[in-house]
């Protein structure tokens, strides 16, 4: 039995996320098509973790087990020519047999871009958030620090049965690129919609509508209101 493992990326526009849904597009749907056309068979991917509908991935590992030898290579091209335009494989490689995209994985890196303009750009404007307010960066640079470490995100998160609520958090930080704001955000896990609201709630304090205190408190599982939009969000790095 061979693990192939795939590193892709994909813009989630158009997809559901990645989990196969019924009548929904989805990134795990096509990869598997497109698997199972070269393989003869059906196969799901693994993934390394669900993303909502319409968040992106520069970086995001999957893999599958299968008997039938594709040199890697071969595998690479063989999926590019099937898959739609907004889904890439950029590698393929054969991995230990007891790897798994989804456990494997030491780390994730998170990226939401905010737009604080009125302008528009088109060749931007489905990879980040167009806010027409003027941000207080230094105050959000200061509230990420607050995020750092370990805590109970119940307060930013949507739960899933006795799913744990505790994550800890390595890198959370506000950078300006050209004028983007980026929230920074790494850990080895997340919550569903964990860091849309991290993202949220540092925007809005940004706007002036938040307060430090306010954040201390969603901490502690009072419930942020505040989601960002899904387009502003892309997992930009996996660590193996």
């Amino acid at each position: 039995m061979h693990n192939y493992c795939l590193r892709l990326s994909f813009v989630g526009t158009n997809f559901h996320g990645w989990q196969v849904q019924p009548g929904l597009r989805t990134v795990q749907g096509v990869l598997e098509r497109a698997i199972g056309e070269l393989f003869g068979r059906s196969i799901r991917p693994t993934g390394c973790c669900r993303t909502d509908a319409g968040v992106h991935a520069k970086d995001y590992i999957a893999n599958f087990k299968a008997s039938k030898f594709f040199p890697p290579d071969s595998l690479l091209k063989a999926l590019n020519a099937l898959l739609p335009e907004d889904v890439g494989v950029s590698e393929v490689w054969l991995a230990e047999e007891k790897f798994n995209a989804r456990y494997s994985v030491k780390g994730k890196l998170y990226v939401y871009r905010v737009y604080p303009s009125h302008a528009r750009n088109p060749f931007l404007e489905p990879f980040l958030w167009r806010i027409p307010y003027t941000l207080g960066l230094e105050e959000m640079k200061k509230a990420s620090g607050l995020f750092l470490g370990r805590h109970d995100f119940s307060g930013f998160a949507k739960l899933e049965g006795d799913e744990d609520p505790f994550v800890e958090i390595e890198e959370c930080e506000v950078v300006e690129n050209e004028g983007i704001v980026e929230i920074r955000v790494r850990a080895k896990r997340f919550l569903r919609y964990m860091v849309r609201r991290i993202a949220g709630a540092l925007i809005y304090l940004g706007m002036g509508k938040l307060s430090l205190e306010d954040i201390r408190e969603f901490l502690k599982g009072k419930k942020c209101p505040y989601t960002a939009q899904a387009k502003g969000l892309t997992l930009e790095k996996v660590f193996l």
